[in-house]
């Protein structure tokens, strides 16, 4: 397997300080780390699905057309996502999970 370079490391940071913090800049930077990052992603694919069907705020002057139209909408933003964007609550809410295995992962372990 090819090293991971300075510049990766530090790119990998930048993303996980997004969900850890500073504790990030103390980890050491591995395929392990790359692999739980691969997990915490795809374990957010679930959440993101659904928030895409999420209604809009809502429209009392006439609430059934309003629903309708949501429906439609919401429909239309999931067919017209691309493949792998996430919505970050959803990302930190998996990132939750995944705290533990960083940790070890970093280690090596």
């Amino acid at each position: 397997m090819e090293a991971i370079d300075q510049v990766e490391s530090e790119e990998m940071r930048h993303v996980l300080s997004k969900f850890y913090g500073p504790v990030v800049n103390t980890w050491t930077i591995n395929y392990g780390v790359y692999e739980v990052l691969g997990r915490l992603i795809a374990g957010s694919e679930q959440c993101t699905r659904a928030m895409h069907l999420v209604p809009r705020p809502w429209d009392l002057t006439a609430p059934a057309k309003w629903a309708q139209r949501q429906v439609r909408k919401a429909l239309v933003r999931y067919l017209n996502s691309p493949e792998g964007q996430h919505y970050v609550v959803c990302m930190k809410g998996a990132a939750r999970n995944f705290r533990s295995e960083f940790e070890l992962a970093q280690l090596g372990l």
